[in-house]
């Protein structure tokens, strides 16, 4: 029994629509267009494939000529129902493909619903493919409801319910059987329709051993595929009638409606077009032949009328040569003003060598440059955030006064823009590289919305946060670069709505093996973004405002996460309307995975520890940063001791033994790294941590290759200090 279709007669329904993005042509093409569309629709009703893929044919040279993505649609949607019929599917498949892209330039949304319908119709019957006809399916479902025309959302439900019947998951079906038999039998539905929802219905029934249900189904089913002589349905209907019967014990009554099957079924096969359909494939191939063989004609007729002119071609040879003696003459001529020219090509190769050189030193300057101001920014900003985390513990009341959130949130605030600054340097120089560590999307995205609980409070705004439940708990992949595409967006949405919502839905939209591809969609009632400013959003230093009200910012953000995207193989979508609100989505794949995250892998450290018994040495010159560290390891009753560089360390370590080592990097007269290469002269064992403002990227190697066993970057946050901390403390008890 084949599956609901937006059929052949519909499209000729169509054809007489008025269409606001079309002028009727009453030119010869457009005749044509017309004619051609006419005939393959008359041919495909017919079952006569082969003719009517002829007529799409030539109907598409003519609307090709006129650019009519309309009718293109409707021709390439006909091509692929004939080679549906004929069973070529995968040809049927590339042309419902084609179908669907016209479809889009036509902006018409009835032809996109139609379309991906009998896409899906190609996938379930034919590729057996159930996981993707219920995909393309639900996308017919979501244009056919934009347009609100109840027969249009009439067939994708129907599909849609038909193909879980099919997949035998009956509960999932179960639901879109009864919202379709609630169209029909309203006002909707002709009796070829009714049949087919009753007889799924029955089948569904049956499943659930409700018999008497299930009988009286197959009985109307039966009624109304015999008002219609639908000879596909009768076999099927009859087929599973029997296996009711003899499911309730009526083994006779099973018999008969077998051997009622078989009479059906006997009936088609005579009707059938199989035979039909065979010569059409062999009168494609036969016409292949012919076009082949014409072209072997005209080739020779080709060939022949080239010998014929070859006389002439000789004589003109001879007066070309002599032409030739002419320009010869005439290029030694120019010999000299070209070796001129060639002289100061050297010269000017020359100059863009030394101005390369120059450039690539100027690029060097420009990294050395960002990496100083990060770390002379970075050093005073530690100072601040860690002032401001300390005094949150030494007084907990702060938290809720609103000046110490301000100043809380603008150190954060500080940090994110210095640390955009030196992200887009860092992606414009190819030093980002995605890592692929476990991490948990859930407490990802909740701790994402947590950070900005302050600034959503100011602004009024409400977050709303859905995830799929389909989605994995533990996803394999870079979780930091996902986090700051994430902060950006929703940092984004905050900044310019007012008094508003900020929704952030994340959706599993494929599946296959272990991978699993998300859609994030980031959407807010604010202010929305100027259309003829959208083109622009993405550059870097942009910055989308009304003159009147001033909003903070550097204009990298969404520059970032276009670039990190990219590292992706993703992209962002805009769609977005002034006073109304944007909505920005992107699409990316990640593995599942069973390994734990990283934060999960680290609980037991915390539990085995006993921080009185630990006794870390802090060496660093800045005098705020040794307090601000020191204050910190005792608020968790560490024993702690400082030293002021590098040479004073050392001889703390002759002296007494330290289960850690906190190492400042950037340090006078010895700096961290030489320090540390003095003590695994000695010591082997004791961690080292470096405590650093410079990237991450940037100090990597040297550190490791000098014996430190990890770093933190300055400023921190208390969580993410202790966590390091007790990593390497348990390393060093096992």
């Amino acid at each position: 029994m084949k599956k609901t279709v937006y059929t052949t007669i519909l499209l000729c329904f169509l054809i007489v629509l008025p269409l606001q993005s079309q002028e009727i042509d009453k030119s010869k093409s457009s005749d044509s267009i017309r004619k051609y569309l006419e005939i393959s629709t008359s041919y495909f009703s017919k079952y006569k494939y082969k003719e009517a893929i002829e007529a799409a044919n030539l109907g598409i040279v003519y609307a090709s000529q006129a650019n009519d993505y309309y009718n293109l649609t409707l021709f390439y949607n006909e091509l692929g129902l004939a080679y549906e019929g004929i069973s070529d599917f995968s040809k049927s498949k590339k042309n419902f493909m084609k179908s669907i892209r016209f479809a889009k330039n036509s902006k018409n949304d009835t032809l996109q619903s139609w379309v991906y319908n009998n896409l899906g119709n190609v996938y379930s019957e034919g590729l057996k493919m159930i996981d993707s006809a219920i995909y393309y399916y639900k996308e017919s479902l979501r244009y056919s409801e934009k347009i609100k025309d109840t027969f249009e959302i009439l067939t994708p439900i129907l599909n849609i319910g038909w193909t879980y019947i099919d997949k035998g998951d009956y509960d999932t079906a179960f639901p879109y059987l009864v919202k379709s038999e609630n169209m029909i039998f309203t006002n909707h539905g002709d009796d070829s329709a009714k049949a087919q929802i009753n007889f799924l219905l029955a089948c569904y029934y049956m499943n659930k051993d409700k018999f008497v249900l299930a009988e009286n189904y197959f009985k109307k089913a039966i009624k109304y595929a015999k008002n219609k002589e639908l000879l596909e349905e009768l076999i099927e209907i009859y087929e599973q009638y029997a296996v009711l019967a003899k499911k309730q014990g009526k083994h006779e009554k099973a018999y008969n409606f077998l051997q009622t099957h078989l009479k059906y079924r006997d009936t088609l096969f005579e009707q059938s077009k199989i035979k039909e359909n065979q010569l059409a494939l062999a009168k494609f191939s036969v016409d292949d032949y012919k076009r082949d063989l014409e072209l072997v004609k005209e080739e020779q007729k080709s060939q022949e009328t080239i010998i014929r002119k070859s006389q002439q071609i000789s004589y003109v040879l001879m007066i070309a040569g002599f032409i030739l003696i002419l320009l010869l003459i005439n290029m030694f001529k120019n010999y000299k003003f070209r070796n001129k020219a060639l002289e100061k090509l050297r010269l000017k190769n020359t100059e863009l060598r030394e101005a390369k050189i120059e450039a690539e030193a100027q690029a060097n300057l420009k990294s050395q440059f960002f990496s100083t101001v990060s770390h002379e920014l970075r050093t005073p900003l530690y100072g601040v955030v860690g002032l401001t985390s300390l005094l949150s513990e030494d007084f907990p009341n702060l938290k809720n006064n609103e000046n110490f959130k301000s100043l809380k949130f603008s150190s954060n605030y500080l940090l994110s823009l210095i640390n955009n600054v030196l992200q887009i340097n860092k992606i414009e120089s190819q030093g980002v590289k995605l890592e692929s560590i476990p991490f948990n999307l859930k407490n990802l995205v909740n701790e994402v919305v947590n950070s900005f609980s302050f600034s959503a409070n100011q602004n009024r705004n409400k977050i709303h946060v859905e995830i799929d439940d389909k989605i994995p708990e533990i996803l394999l992949g870079d979780s930091v670069r996902l986090s700051q595409i994430l902060i950006n967006l929703i940092g984004n949405a905050i900044k310019f709505t007012e008094a508003g919502n900020i929704w952030i839905l994340i959706k599993l939209i494929a599946k296959e093996d272990k991978n699993h591809t998300i859609q994030f969609v980031i959407e807010d009632d604010g202010i929305g973004i100027p259309k003829e400013k959208q083109a622009t959003v993405f550059d870097k230093f942009v910055q989308i405002r009304p003159i009147e009200k001033n909003y903070q910012g550097t204009g990298l953000g969404l520059s970032i996460v276009k670039s990190l995207l990219q590292l992706f193989d993703s992209d962002i979508a805009l769609k977005s309307e002034e006073n109304i609100g944007t909505e920005l989505c992107f699409v990316i794949t990640f593995e599942e995975t069973t390994k734990p995250s990283s934060v999960e892998s680290n609980i037991a450290s915390k539990q085995i520890i006993d921080a009185k018994e630990k006794s870390i040495l802090v060496v660093d010159d800045n005098k705020i940063n040794r307090v601000i560290t020191k204050r910190i390891l005792q608020s968790r009753e560490y024993q702690c001791d400082v030293a002021v560089g590098g040479l004073e360390a050392i001889d703390l370590l002759k002296a007494k033994t330290y289960d850690l080592i906190l190492m400042d990097i950037n340090m006078p007269r010895l700096d961290g790294i030489e320090t540390t290469k003095r003590i695994r002269k000695t010591d082997q064992t004791t961690p080292i941590i470096a405590l650093t403002a410079v990237e991450e990227d940037q100090i990597r190697d040297k550190i490791y290759e000098a014996g430190i066993n990890d770093f933190i970057i300055k400023p921190y946050d208390l969580a993410e200090f202790h966590q390091i901390i007790l990593k390497n403390l348990y390393v060093n008890i096992i």
